[in-house]
């Protein structure tokens, strides 16, 4: 049985890569730099809006200072916003596993969002009772991929219980998530459709949550053991 499962947000418990990609797509178009090129997808979701806008200008063959990168990700967050506000999805399978996981085990929420985003997403999805504890870029200096978030989730969890490092697990979306948890010293599940190169790099890959059936948790150890 597992202590503790942490969740990162976006890509394993919603749907945001499309309205990332629109989002960051319209805020660049605003400096003057209209179409990524083919692939960029690979390479500025799963990160920051304002690390996005980084590597995407730097994609471009572009400079731009950092106060322009801090604008392009702040438009960035309110296209998203706005983008959301009109519907977001909850992965395929998220909720029966959430349902089901928060009476078997304890569950954090370990995002690279920001709070208000996650304020937003979890009140429309009726969420966020779901979660003890909840990290989010806010709560950090150093976002993903550096494990300062992991490790604060841990300590609040201590906290209040102990567990054991060793039977607690971590599902991710990409590879800046990927590389926090393994950083922080947890074993990690790459959920979702990631490059083979990204997700060889996590403990075993869960093509979709609705595969796991109705004993989650069992299921997901299982898909850990089998890949360590």
């Amino acid at each position: 049985m597992l202590d503790a499962l942490l969740l990162e947000l976006e890509g394993v418990v919603v749907e945001t890569r499309a309205a990332r990609f629109d989002a960051l797509s319209r805020a660049l178009a605003d400096e003057g730099v209209v179409a990524l090129p083919p692939g960029a997808s690979d390479v500025v979701l799963g990160v920051p809006s304002r690390t996005a806008a980084a590597v995407a200008v730097k994609l471009m063959g572009l400079t731009r200072d950092p106060t322009a990168l801090d604008l392009i990700g702040l438009r960035a967050e309110r296209y998203f916003t706005e983008r959301a506000s009109r519907g977001i999805s909850l992965r395929e399978g998220a909720r029966v596993m959430i349902t089901i996981a928060q009476t078997r085990s304890r569950l954090a929420l370990v995002t690279r969002a920001s709070r208000s985003t996650v304020d937003f997403v979890l009140g429309l999805s009726g969420l966020h009772d779901a979660f003890e504890v909840i990290v989010c870029a806010d709560d950090v200096l150093d976002n993903k991929p550096a494990p300062e978030s992991y490790a604060r989730a841990l300590s609040r969890l201590q906290n209040r219980r102990p567990l054991s490092r060793d039977r607690v697990l971590a599902l991710e979306d990409a590879r800046t998530g990927i590389a926090a948890a393994r950083a922080a010293g947890l074993r990690c599940l790459a959920v979702g459709e990631l490059p083979a190169h990204q997700a060889v790099e996590a403990d075993g890959l869960v093509p979709s949550l609705a595969d796991a059936g109705h004993d989650v948790l069992s299921e997901l150890e299982r898909w850990a053991h089998e890949a360590a």
